[in-house]
């Protein structure tokens, strides 16, 4: 079988690549160095313990103080109020000040306290311990968190001299605000007496003032927010003054285009024409105008007139009047509809018929040409009428005019004049309000002032007085915690410091990523040496027996095919099970009709004989040295096709056996002779003799077991056989003792329990049952004794 070389180079950068990645798998690790972290841990609560006993007992005496915001009865009010942050905050510093605290100690001669002396430091004195263990903090606890109190502590190792202090401080802090107060609260009533005086009476000077503004201003002026009366009559009269001139300005225009009209008319124009210019005339001065032809009509009426022609001038009367009458109603409804409705329409034919039976009447009277010229309601006799209306309208619109303007200027001045008083008014209330308001910001900055580092105004109440102090420290469930948690973490830190030292292999993976060689199998706990032949487990129902056969399943082209006739079973050190393997390897490959012979090279420890239950006199030192032919050293095992030449006897040289001519002969001759040849080597980095065979014989299978063997072991093992020229062919990974990391991670285990390897006799249940004593070291085996010496 050929196997792909691996770079031992290239296997160690890819140890030092895994290595870089910095990826720490902490569960895992605390799961394999779980002993280090519980051992610290109790080793952490037996010094928190021992500190328990050990150390000096701390007191503290505790008191109680609720600060409030006295009123200063300016606004009202005589309660208290509650406080700000920064109130309380001042009474804090106040309280553990150096000037307070030295005060205290000072006048109740506690300056040289003997249980305070021996605590002190080089620098220090008694006021500044008593500082640095003085505590102050705000509020209460649960709901009561955001109270305006203060809770004051004093930490000590004598309980009485922790409530003497605390009480000599906390008299010391009320003289101190008693004085302040006292002080402040005499300037406050001094400074606010002089302000009621000085403000007072420019107050009462203004609101004098105002009073005789008022009482000099225009009826019609209500004060501030009433109407200017004047100022809303000049705005109507100059909107009506502008509406006049509007219309003033129209009738001059219809004047000017009458005036022309009847310049035109002067000329010998038809009737026809003289009854457009009637157009001219606006809605309601036809109304005046028709009022006027009727009054004509009336004086027209003489005798001699109805004599001449009665009944056809009474006719074009009629229909004369009829026609303005008409025309009047044209105007009004084109204003309304506009030109194109079919109401103005029928008039405009209605008017056109009119005008046609004037025309015929003019003939039939037999008046003049000139159109009814002595007919006195003509078109120009009314046109001239009208002129005259426009005229007195004229003169009518220039006399309103005259008498709106008197009455604007009028109105301009009385506004103007009211105007004044309104901001005369504002003048004096605006000073009235600033006086108002400089009287009460006064009062305020009274009310706030701080001469006392925020104290002015506040007192104080004692809720709980110094009492004699308890025991604060030490805390056994503390000190047991603590010790607990430091233990955890020393332990924590040492674990991983021990597992990144630890080379051993933590999981298959890892194995083939570091070896980078084909695995044959895994392997766990198999039967014990002293089993015999009886004890291999190639033929039984297990997963180490399918691991074996998986080996045996990988390996078979190469042996069948006679590229691989011999193998070479070794490790890296001693203990790692190769012996275990080779044998059982022998019975698996003979299993499918290969004829099988094991060679014991493990001249220095030799442990084949044992697990075949043969004797391990006549093997191979005995051919080496001359004493016996290999053929006749040749043991038939109870194993169907597997043969054995032992060790045979012992010798100090095992090294030069090995390495003789006659070895290489009998290797050539077995390989000739059977199908494959097991040979069982002794440990790489133990001994050379690995080495010596490696180069002659066709492939080597390495044995590693994951619960002892490191990294760099490994390593070198593969590196050592290369460099000799050998041919490493393949792995077994023997995970007896190792962690479940190697149990879960692949093998056969998981489909050991299905129904394919389920025993379906008794006699096989039975089988199983006995094939998982422990796998123990064997002993070695000479002239058919068993000696102490362990073996692998």
């Amino acid at each position: 079988m050929n196997s792909p070389k691996t770079d031992p180079a290239k296997t160690v950068s890819q140890v030092v690549s895994l290595g870089e990645e910095g990826i720490i798998d902490v569960i895992s690790i605390v799961r394999r160095q779980r002993w280090i972290i519980v051992f610290f841990a109790i080793l952490g609560m037996a010094l928190g313990v021992l500190y328990t006993l050990k150390a000096e007992v701390w007191y503290q005496s505790n008191a109680k103080v609720l600060i409030n915001q006295k009123s200063t009865g300016l606004s009202g009010s005589d309660g208290s109020e509650m406080v700000e942050e920064d109130v309380l905050a001042n009474h804090m510093e106040i309280m553990r000040s150096r000037r307070i605290v030295e005060s205290a100690l000072t006048k109740d001669g506690l300056m040289n306290l003997p249980s305070i002396q021996p605590l002190l430091g080089a620098t220090e004195d008694t006021a500044d311990y008593v500082i640095d263990h003085l505590e102050i903090v705000k509020g209460g606890e649960g709901a009561a968190k955001d109270a305006r109190s203060l809770n004051i502590a004093f930490s000590h190792v004598d309980p009485a001299d922790a409530q003497v202090v605390l009480e000599s401080i906390l008299v010391e802090y009320q003289t101190f605000i008693a004085k302040q107060l006292e002080s402040v609260m005499s300037t406050a009533n001094r400074l606010v007496n002089q302000a009621k005086e000085e403000v007072e009476t420019e107050l009462r000077a203004a609101e004098a003032e105002y009073l005789v503004a008022r009482k000099a201003a225009p009826l019609l002026f209500q004060g501030e927010g009433s109407s200017n009366v004047y100022q809303d009559k000049y705005r109507r009269l100059e909107e009506e003054l502008l509406s006049l001139e509007i219309q003033e300005a129209s009738v001059r225009t219809r004047l000017d285009g009458v005036v022309e009209a009847l310049e035109s008319m002067k000329d010998n124009t038809s009737t026809s024409e003289q009854l457009d210019k009637l157009a001219l005339i606006d809605s309601e001065s036809l109304e005046r105008l028709g009022l006027f032809a009727g009054l004509q009509l009336n004086a027209s009426r003489t005798t001699e007139f109805q004599a001449a022609q009665p009944a056809r001038i009474a006719e074009a009367q009629t229909q004369y009047k009829h026609m303005l009458e008409l025309m009047t109603e044209k105007q009004r409804l084109s204003a309304i509809f506009g030109e194109g409705h079919p109401k103005v329409q029928d008039i405009s034919d209605e008017i056109v018929l009119v005008k046609k039976f004037l025309e015929d009447q003019k003939e039939a009277t037999g008046t003049s040409e000139g159109g009814l010229s002595s007919d006195p309601l003509n078109p120009e006799t009314l046109l001239r009428a009208y002129v005259g209306f426009l005229k007195h309208d004229l003169s009518a619109f220039g006399e309103r005019k005259k008498e709106l303007q008197i009455l604007s200027k009028d109105s301009e001045e009385q506004a103007k004049t009211l105007i004044d008083f309104e901001l005369q008014d504002q003048v004096l209330q605006g000073k009235i309000s600033r006086q108002q308001e400089l009287f009460d910001g006064i009062v305020q900055q009274v009310r706030d002032m701080d001469t006392a580092s925020g104290l002015t105004g506040y007192i104080y109440e004692l809720l709980e007085t110094p009492r004699l102090g308890v025991k604060i420290w030490p805390r056994l469930p503390l000190c047991l915690l603590g010790g607990m948690f430091l233990g955890l973490i020393a332990g924590t830190v040492l674990a991983v410091a021990n597992d990144m030292r630890d080379g051993r292999f933590r999981s298959a993976a890892e194995l083939d990523d570091v070896v980078g060689l084909p695995m044959l199998g895994r392997i766990g706990k198999l039967n014990s040496i002293n089993q015999g032949i009886r004890g291999l487990i190639a033929a039984e129902l297990s997963p180490d027996a399918e691991a074996f056969r998986m080996g045996r399943t990988l390996l078979l082209p190469d042996i069948r095919s006679g590229k691989l006739k011999t193998i070479g079973m070794t490790s890296a050190m001693q203990g790692d099970g190769k012996s275990t393997v080779t044998s059982n390897f022998a019975v698996s490959i003979s299993q499918v009709g290969l004829r099988v012979l094991v060679i014991d090279a493990d001249l220095r420890r030799p442990s084949q004989h044992r697990y075949f239950s043969v004797d391990i006199t006549g093997g191979v030192t005995d051919i080496m040295e001359g004493r016996l032919q290999w053929k006749d050293s040749i043991k038939k095992t109870e194993a169907e096709n597997v043969s054995i030449i032992t060790a045979g006897s012992s010798t100090t040289a095992p090294a030069e056996l090995l390495q003789s001519a006659d070895f290489d002969k009998m290797l050539e001759e077995a390989a000739n002779e059977y199908d494959v040849v097991l040979i069982d080597l002794p440990p790489v980095l133990a001994v050379s003799d690995p080495l010596i065979v490696a180069p002659k014989i066709g492939g080597l299978v390495v044995v590693v077991r994951a619960a002892t063997a490191r990294k760099d072991e490994v390593l070198n093992m593969i590196r050592r056989l290369k460099s000799a020229n050998g041919e490493v062919v393949g792995c077994v990974l023997n995970v007896f003792g190792s962690g479940k990391d190697f149990n879960m991670d692949g093998g056969y285990y998981g489909y050991y329990e299905s129904s394919y390897t389920r025993p379906t006799s008794k006699q096989g249940a039975t089988q199983s049952r006995m094939s998982r004593p422990s796998l123990a070291e064997p002993a070695v085996y000479r002239n058919g004794s068993v000696s102490e010496e362990s073996i692998d």
